[in-house]
């Protein structure tokens, strides 16, 4: 009997100790929940409020293992690690379940969708890099949105002398810096889209609307849809993305956006640009009419350095080939390993 009246005195401040911190941190909070807005901008803008919270924070501990030292007490000396670690400990398990949670509403075994489509719906505002490289490494269209107008638009892939036309010519020029030399885009309004594959990426508040996530969620949500006669059916879903708790609890691997696309359309993206589908001196003789045309300029300059510049890296002659003489710098263009093929014509 006599040997558990230390433990009971050791339980017994370590409980005392608990409460006194619970309550002046919990009057702390609730005091500032309660306190007009007024008193909280001016004791902000003093700097008066962050030292008044960092005392309500720290002295009450600090105080709490100066007596549990001084007298012995070593309930008082540990109280401040319960108090603390109890809380964290209950956190880091509700940030675990939320996680589970989200993994929960993740689909990362993609169904096969029931017809074959030609059209890819992707969450881009214009003909963005995500775009132009579904368009030039697969055979789909892609429907999108307008930048300025936000007008559903459908982009087609097109190559050829199409691409020299004025209304074509700025697209060629994007595609070739972004490595896909001789292709561009025809583009045209679209009102209704009742077949294609959706692929969708949600953030922030617009995944929480659509779909139940936890609030602490912090990250990206996928999913892989098929429309087909306007009716949509989920393929598949993935999530990017951690809770934020104590500690960040990660959902799942991380990836990017191509690689989302690939493993939905099943195809293995390039992280690298690859220039053209032929002969890439070619390119550089019908891209030599562009570097007159005022008004793509001086991306013009830039994309046929880009040509020049892969040109010498594949170890080719051009004979007659001059470089431009313009006052903004050839950009030059990313390694990129050589890709064969034949040119395409405008599609669908």
């Amino acid at each position: 009997m006599l040997a558990s009246l230390p433990m009971l005195r050791f339980c017994r401040d370590v409980l005392i100790g608990c409460m006194v911190l619970g309550t002046i941190w919990g009057g702390g909070f609730l005091l500032l929940r309660v306190m007009p807005d007024v008193v909280t901008t001016i004791l902000n803008f003093s700097g008066t409020l962050g030292i008044l919270i960092a005392f309500g924070i720290f002295v009450p501990p600090i105080t709490l293992v100066v007596m549990g030292v001084a007298r012995k007490r070593r309930g008082l000396l540990v109280s401040p690690l319960v108090a603390t670690g109890i809380p964290a400990a209950i956190f880091a398990y509700a940030g675990y379940l939320q996680m589970l949670e989200v993994r929960n509403l993740e689909q990362r075994a993609f169904l096969k969708p029931e017809a074959k489509h030609e059209l890819v719906m992707l969450p881009s505002h214009g003909c963005d890099s995500d775009c132009m490289q579904v368009l030039a490494e697969t055979s789909y269209s892609v429907v999108g949105h307008e930048p300025l107008t936000d007008t559903m638009t459908l982009y087609r892939k097109a190559s050829g002398d199409v691409c020299y036309k004025p209304d074509n010519v700025a697209t060629l020029i994007k595609f070739t810096r972004a490595g896909y030399a001789g292709l561009c885009t025809l583009k045209s309004p679209i009102k209704t889209v009742d077949d294609a594959l959706i692929l969708e990426r949600l953030t922030g508040k617009n995944a929480q609307t659509q779909v139940r996530l936890p609030s602490s969620y912090d990250g990206v949500l996928y999913s892989f849809i098929e429309r087909k006669d306007g009716k949509d059916r989920l393929l598949g879903r993935w999530a990017d993305g951690s809770v934020r708790a104590i500690t960040d609890f990660a959902v799942g691997p991380r990836f990017d956006d191509l690689d989302f696309y690939g493993a939905a359309l099943g195809v293995r993206f390039t992280k690298d640009p690859v220039f053209g589908h032929d002969d890439i001196l070619a390119r550089v003789e019908k891209f030599r009419p562009v570097m007159k045309l005022p008004d793509v300029q001086p991306e013009a300059v830039w994309a046929y350095g880009d040509l020049l510049n892969e040109l010498r890296k594949s170890k080719r002659t051009a004979p007659g080939i001059q470089e431009p003489v313009a006052q903004a710098p050839i950009a030059h263009a990313p390694e990129t390993g050589p890709q064969t093929g034949t040119e395409e014509q405008a599609s669908r």
